[in-house]
């Protein structure tokens, strides 16, 4: 007998959003208003951060802070307690993406990617994880099909979203019994700034040109058609969300895919692609 969980209400809730100030982010926390929520908005400093503070007003926390600043998401988490009595649900969605093969990016640029995308998660949920359990609250962290194939040239990108989906899966088995719990969602193509830099570049059009398209959810969608799924996770406490079926689908058959990587590469001419376009910066570099 399959025992239905009580939905989860956002209504009075306190929701940490990081990332809030654009795409995603932005959706879900005018979402999360729309509910009678109580967002909590982190992101860069910048205009689009402005904005969304005049446009919550008084019913929102809207601050600045790179989220691989420990002290500094400790200091918001302890603001937003002062001032609300506590978190309830935090959305781990701020993310950044650098574009080039692990021979070419520049290690500051790689490394930047896990800083943000690893130990921002991290610093995110860390100084919550206490209010969200006293108060049996939910936690989110945005992982995307990278997370589930290889990247090619998005390595670091990858394996980020790979530790936000472990993460999560390890941290719902360790909030088990506190009525607490945790959960990802997996995206494919979003419509936000950052996947259309990321397309807009000739070698990752000519990549999406050649490898399988099935699996990977380029249908584009919505930024908030992604925060509904975002809130969907919240309300039912899932442990997966996806933004495409096939997408839930390469999360399914993850495993048996890997056993195919070798010949998805020799078919595609994903090697050829990236010699084409870094065969001079190669040369100048053996050339050193």
């Amino acid at each position: 007998m399959f025992l239905l969980k009580e939905k989860f209400t956002i209504r009075n809730r306190v929701v940490l959003i990081t990332g809030a100030a654009r795409g995603i982010g932005l959706a879900v926390a005018r979402k999360v208003k729309a509910k009678g929520g109580i967002p909590v908005c982190i992101d860069l400093a910048s205009e689009d951060l402005d904005r969304l503070a005049v446009e919550l007003g008084d019913s929102a926390l809207v601050a600045a802070c790179d989220v691989s600043d420990a002290a500094g998401m400790q200091a918001i988490v302890d603001l937003a307690v002062e001032l609300y009595g506590g978190i309830s649900v935090v959305v781990a969605n701020a993310g950044i993406e650098r574009i080039d093969p692990s021979l070419n990016m520049p290690a500051e640029d790689f490394e930047r990617v896990l800083e943000v995308n690893v130990l921002g998660v991290y610093r995110t949920i860390k100084p919550a994880l206490e209010h969200v359990v006293k108060r049996k609250g939910h936690i989110v962290g945005v992982s995307s099909v990278s997370a589930l194939v290889p990247w090619p040239l998005c390595a670091a990108y990858g394996a980020s979203k790979a530790f936000v989906g472990s993460f999560m899966r390890s941290l719902r088995m360790e909030l088990a019994g506190t009525g607490a719990t945790a959960g990802a969602v997996y995206f494919g193509y979003i419509d936000t700034d950052m996947m259309k830099r990321s397309t807009g570049k000739t070698v990752v059009s000519e990549l999406f040109y050649r490898i399988p398209s099935f699996g990977l959810g380029l249908k584009p969608r919505s930024p908030e058609f992604a925060a509904d799924k975002i809130i969907r996770n919240i309300e039912k406490r899932s442990a997966a969300e996806f933004s495409h079926f096939d997408v839930k689908s390469t999360f399914i058959l993850r495993g048996l895919a890997q056993l195919f990587d070798d010949m998805t590469a020799r078919r595609t001419g994903i090697s050829q692609v990236i010699r084409k376009h870094y065969a001079e910066e190669n040369r100048k570099q053996q050339e050193q």
